[in-house]
């Protein structure tokens, strides 16, 4: 099978010590495609889960990954309820939903369905931040006490905290679920909200290690405070501010940080096994309304976003430039960075683990993107304490695919 040959070839490309050359990787995917044009996309049968939802014009204008392909049936064997995947060349786009919207249904699901965001939130609430610093109204380096004095006694700070470090997880902030998974069972957290005051607090319980500009420390509790900063000088809600700085003005509509809407029939469900009960996990309480995580939408409205962002339609090119400024572990304000192979540069997104695992990858010009999404298999050892996809193999090999793929779309 072709797409199969394809998708071994790419995992062999992800092993220690025998990973080829990064140019050949981009190849080895540019090949499969050609590949899977010659044989006419027909490496499996014709399943509800094969279907796609894009449309005929969308397959004719650019063709099927069978890298891609490939990845998304191995998931929907293993028991992930389904994966979409969008990706955007200079014009052209090819998109792709498999499996189903709600298992228990057999609908089948649709690139346009919705997905958890996760981490891409951060890359939002960012865009927020450096508006207002754009307007002149706080600065990257001043104390976020000096905006939101409560984050002291909240997180009881060592020192003082800079808005900067804070978007690059460079403050040291400690983290709240190894405190909320001290005080409440994995269910109970899952099913418990938290707002802001009550996720710092919970993070101010655990110890600080180090204090500003120190090594990188992921930490969800940077962007909950990021939130509060925000709010006090907007006077409004998170998911307000990101309505009216960013999703409006993209026409992202299928994209919102709000309360639950669980009788929507858009949003793909995902499901996690506690102590031997299916639960579902498609609009967990945990993350309702999470500045750092919470962000529900659609892998197109999420290229929309990264899209706009690069091409300068939120705010200006030094703006941006703050932006992309790198501190460790290619981690700027609220961004990532991979290299770009075919031009010799980079390309900047996010991505997160939640109970979805999403990836979104843009070039500085905005005209090539992927964005990937699957909900995790129901038996995938998921943790709350670990939403950023660290030493989570299905996210790590989703973000790897991303990478190879945009790098073979030169």
């Amino acid at each position: 099978m072709q797409a199969a040959r394809a998708y071994r070839v790419f995992r062999a490309s992800l092993v220690p010590h025998t990973k080829p050359h990064p140019s050949v990787a981009g190849r080895l995917v540019a090949a499969s495609i050609a590949l899977t044009l010659a044989c006419g996309g027909c490496t499996y049968p014709l399943t509800p889960e094969s279907l796609a939802s894009s449309s005929p014009a969308s397959q004719a204008a650019f063709p099927e990954s069978a890298a891609v392909d490939y990845f998304a049936h191995e998931m929907l064997s293993r028991g992930a309820p389904a994966v979409v995947v969008q990706i955007k060349v200079r014009g052209r786009e090819w998109s792709q939903a498999y499996g189903t919207l709600d298992v228990e249904t057999g609908e089948p699901v649709a690139v346009t369905d919705r997905i958890q965001a996760g981490g891409i939130t951060q890359s939002m609430v960012a865009v927020s931040v450096l508006k207002l610093v754009q307007e002149g109204k706080l600065g990257l380096d001043d104390s976020v006490t000096d905006y939101f004095p409560e984050f002291e006694k909240l997180v009881h700070p060592p020192g003082p905290i800079t808005v900067r470090s804070l978007l690059n997880h460079s403050s040291g902030l400690p983290d709240a679920p190894e405190a909320i998974l001290q005080a409440m069972t994995p269910k109970q957290a899952i099913d418990t909200g938290f707002s802001t005051e009550d996720y710092l607090r919970m993070a101010g319980t655990v110890p600080w290690e180090h204090a500003n500009f120190q090594p990188f420390r992921y930490s969800d509790a940077s962007y909950y405070a990021l939130a509060g900063m925000l709010e006090k000088l907007r006077g409004r809600p998170i998911g307000e501010i990101l309505n009216s700085d960013i999703f409006v003005p993209l026409g992202m509509s299928h994209t919102s940080l709000a309360g639950p809407d669980r009788d929507a029939r858009d949003m793909i469900q995902s499901y996690e096994f506690i102590d031997g009960e299916r639960i579902n996990a498609s609009q967990p309480e945990y993350l309702v309304g999470s500045p750092a995580e919470g962000v529900i939408s659609t892998v197109g409205d999420i290229n929309t976003f990264y899209a706009g962002l690069m091409q300068g339609r939120l705010f200006a090119a030094g703006t941006l430039g703050e932006m992309q400024t790198i501190w460790q572990l290619n981690y700027g304000l609220g961004l990532q960075r991979w290299n770009d192979e075919c031009t010799n540069g980079f390309y900047y997104g996010h991505g997160g683990s939640t109970w979805f695992a999403t990836i979104a990858l843009t070039t500085t010009d905005g005209t090539r993107q992927i964005a990937m999404s699957l909900a995790y298999p129901s038996d995938t050892n998921r943790h709350i304490e670990s939403m950023d996809g660290n030493g989570q193999p299905e996210f790590e090999h989703l973000r790897d695919l991303a990478i190879t793929t945009m790098n073979g779309l030169c």
